[in-house]
Parts: structure tokens; sequence; C-alpha cells
């Protein structure tokens, strides 16, 4: 039961790629997320997010940033997103600029920002220009 092998190393990674951290419905957190893993967000997040798999819940509330490999989004973000695999459900509300890898959105997700591809979207640090706005004041 307690032997003296030495597992450390095994559960150290058990811990990073196993069981995801949750942030349960009901909880306020206030300042930014940074994890290696995998982080599952229920509650209420005003700060940004960085982590290697994402889920935002349908009672969740994100107010800031997203830069993760894979997202998942439920519930409600205000905040730019940067992602890999990018997937948003009809239940989910998006409030800023969508750059992604690859994307899915569901019928009845309400996204409201540009969405752009890019091969590597986490080394992204331009917002999105889809137009030059001195170009568009000459013409007006």
């Amino acid at each position: 039961m307690f032997s003296g092998s030495n597992n450390k190393k095994s559960k150290s990674n058990e811990s990073v790629n196993g069981t995801p951290s949750i942030l349960s419905k009901g909880l306020v957190i206030t300042g930014n997320l940074v994890s290696d893993g995998e982080l599952q967000i229920e509650g209420i997040v005003v700060g940004d997010i960085a982590a290697n798999k994402l889920s935002i819940g349908e009672t969740a509330h994100v107010t800031g940033s997203i830069d993760a490999n894979e997202v998942l989004i439920r519930g409600k973000v205000d905040g730019g997103i940067k992602g890999v695999n990018v997937s948003i459900l009809a239940s989910a509300s998006v409030k800023g600029d969508v750059i992604n890898s690859t994307l899915s959105i569901e019928s009845g997700a309400i996204i409201d920002g540009h969405c752009k591809h890019s091969d590597n979207p986490r080394d992204v640090s331009d917002p999105i220009a889809l137009f030059d706005k001195a170009e568009a004041a000459k013409t007006e």
C-alpha cells in the first residue's frame, strides 16, 4: 500500500494531463488564470485565461482574453479568443474577436466580433484589422 517506489514523475504528469481543474458555479475569480492542463470554468472569471484545454460551461461568464490550444464555449465570453481548435456551441455568447486555426460554430451561438483564421493563432499579437481606418475616413 505504501511502497517506497518512486512514482512521483508519473503522478505529476497525471495531474497535468488527467483531471481538469474546475471552477464551480457560484465561484467568482478576479485575476488571471494560467494552466498547463485542462481548465473547466462554470463560475465567473474577471481576468485573462491561458490554458492547454479550456471549457467554458453554460453558467460561466468570462470577462477577459482567452489563449488556449482547445477552446469549448457554452457560456458567455466578453473578450478576445485565441485558440487552435475553437468550438462555439449554441448556448454561447461571445463579444470579441476570435483568432483560430479551426473553428466550429453551432446554430444559435451569438458572436459579436470578427473571426480570423491563422496557422499559429496563439502567436498572433496584433488585433484583427479588416480595413484601413485612414482609408475609410478619406471616403467619408
